[in-house]
């Protein structure tokens, strides 16, 4: 009676540990996020939540929304208890020389293709062409300036040397392009195929092909997820459950394009053409794996063109 007793009690604390460590490994972790007001991260968002594919890695995504800079502020000063943000890689590198922060990247949200959008009827042909011209695009210090800075020095041209640039919001720099207030405008990609979709405007060919010349890498990083380092190694499972999540949502987009009309209104797409270009587009943007050696080959072009003080010391960009 006593050993059937024991047998009893130690089948009762066996199905009471599995279901205590079943619980802990399916248990949904509740991660505080900063996003960049952007129609490409709310959208990525959208897929994420509304398609499982947070919950399936176990994830409760609170994210707040704010413009591109006020977004990575919030991350790298940890405002309301952000834990994780979206950011540029060269911001992460400017903030960690500068503010004595500790920021790793661990996965992409998406790239960028480099393009200037012109009137179709222009008479600018290449990044060249535009010396003297008026250009809209983000201020000074935002992630998009940093980026196009670094492009535009690649090709041995200066933005605010050889450029009369008109700095505001995406919104802001849209609506000078349509009024012709400037002769050609940095957008995002979701803009670009709402101009190009009208037949009225085209592109300066991308960096993407030059970029790849020069540095062995196609691929021109824009956006990370990004968290401080004392987060990153007290949460190594968010980690992992984050980087999975994200590279799935990509899988899910790129092998189902019909999601850019499901969600047309957040993209902000009204017409056919614009749907189906986006189709065409967006997707690619979206990055299938994390890969820190094209970001050490952005930085390390940025440091060669002394668009950064010095090159990291630590790594930033975690495996």
């Amino acid at each position: 009676m006593r050993y059937k007793l024991f047998y009893i009690l130690l089948s009762v604390a066996v199905v009471a540990l599995a279901g205590f460590y079943y619980f802990s490994a399916n248990k949904i972790e509740t991660v505080k996020m900063s996003f960049a007001d952007a129609e490409n991260l709310k959208f990525l968002l959208a897929v994420l939540q509304d398609k499982g594919i947070a919950e399936k890695h176990g994830l409760k995504l609170d994210v707040a929304f704010a413009p591109p800079f006020e977004a990575e502020r919030r991350l790298i000063e940890k405002v309301d208890g952000v834990e994780v943000g979206s950011i540029n890689p060269l911001s992460i590198v400017i903030a960690n020389q500068t503010k004595n922060t500790k920021l790793r990247a661990f996965a992409s949200t998406y790239q960028t293709n480099q393009a200037l959008v012109v009137r179709a009827k222009s008479t600018f042909y290449r990044f060249e062409d535009l010396k003297g011209a008026r250009i809209a695009m983000h201020p000074k210090g935002s992630a998009s300036y940093t980026m196009h800075a670094l492009g535009m020095k690649t090709l041995g041209l200066d933005l605010d040397r050889d450029f009369k640039l008109v700095f505001g919001s995406f919104p802001q720099n849209e609506e000078r392009l349509a009024k012709g207030e400037v002769e050609a405008a940095f957008l995002n990609v979701v803009a670009t195929a709402r101009f190009l979709a009208t037949g009225n405007y085209r592109e300066i060919i991308n960096l993407s092909d030059e970029w790849g010349s020069m540095t062995g890498s196609s691929v021109i990083p824009f956006v990370d997820l990004a968290a401080h380092a004392d987060w990153i190694s007290q949460n190594p499972k968010n980690v992992e459950r984050l980087r999975e999540a994200i590279s799935d949502a990509a899988i899910f987009i790129r092998k189902n394009p019909q999601l850019i009309e499901e969600y047309k209104q957040i993209l902000g797409l009204q017409r056919p053409e614009e749907i189906n270009l986006m189709k065409e587009r967006l997707p690619a943007i979206f990055p299938l794996t994390w890969l820190p050696e094209a970001h050490d080959a952005l930085v390390k072009k940025a440091f060669e063109l002394k668009l950064i003080q010095e090159f990291p010391r630590e790594n930033i960009f975690i495996e």
